[in-house]
């Protein structure tokens, strides 16, 4: 029984952290065997602590923690994530970057826990201002990862599947390059992502503060100089 708590712990934290993963990822962040694995998400389902999704053809469902899942938890500072039509693939994506940086010993959490610490600091930890919003309040832009690094600067991380505006993309990336909460950021991106953040970090000259890695080498990270003369609040 300690062990089966053992690994719906690690299985409900881990939702909680990054907000969304199909069973693969929750069989390898738990150690689990897939079947073994489909019981407990399905147990959890049950219990109302998890809500799944499945949208795209071929790929697997998505679980998220519910509000009752999320107190299971000890996390009811955050807020259940939602998962629409149209950002499942992101979501799936996002999952599965999360694993392979995990995988690759960071300590990782998702943009809605980033939101939540923020509240709660009552300042920017891992964020860019982008302007102002409508309500004249400044306009956020939160990556889709943050690594947390221990007495270090946090690294963010973003992950690209399609082609965003040239002049929003500018926006973001010099946003990132005039950072000096984070370490560096480093965007997992489609090749045709990658072309377009490729000119927005040339015209920006955020080549010491952005970096692109193809989508399928994910959890490969570069080295950055350091840039921030601020620890992580993590």
């Amino acid at each position: 029984m300690g062990a089966q708590l053992t690994s719906t712990t690690a299985m409900l934290d881990w939702l909680a952290a990054t907000g969304a993963a199909s069973a693969p990822e929750l069989a390898a962040v738990a150690a689990l065997g897939s079947a073994t694995t489909r019981r407990r998400l399905r147990a959890l389902e049950q219990s109302g602590l998890v809500s799944s999704t499945e949208l795209l053809r071929g790929e697997p469902a998505l679980h998220a923690l519910t509000r009752r899942g999320l107190r299971a938890a000890g996390r009811p500072e955050l807020d259940p994530i939602a998962i629409s039509a149209s950002s499942f693939g992101h979501c799936l994506a996002v999952a599965r970057v999360a694993l392979a940086l995990r995988a690759a010993g960071e300590s990782v959490g998702g943009e809605r826990e980033l939101r939540a610490f923020e509240r709660i600091e009552g300042t920017a930890l891992a964020s860019i201002p982008l302007g102002l919003a409508r309500d004249g309040r400044t306009a956020w832009h939160r990556p889709d990862l943050v690594c947390w690094r221990a007495g270090g600067a946090p690294l963010a991380i973003e992950v690209e599947l399609t082609v965003k505006a040239p002049q929003r993309l500018r926006t973001i990336v010099r946003g990132w390059a005039r950072s000096r909460l984070i370490e560096g950021v480093v965007y997992y991106a489609t090749a045709p992502a990658a072309r377009a953040l490729s000119a927005a970090v040339r015209i920006e000259s955020a080549h010491e503060a952005v970096a692109i890695v193809a989508l399928e080498h994910s959890g490969e990270l570069p080295a950055f100089r350091s840039m921030s003369s601020n620890p992580s609040c993590a």
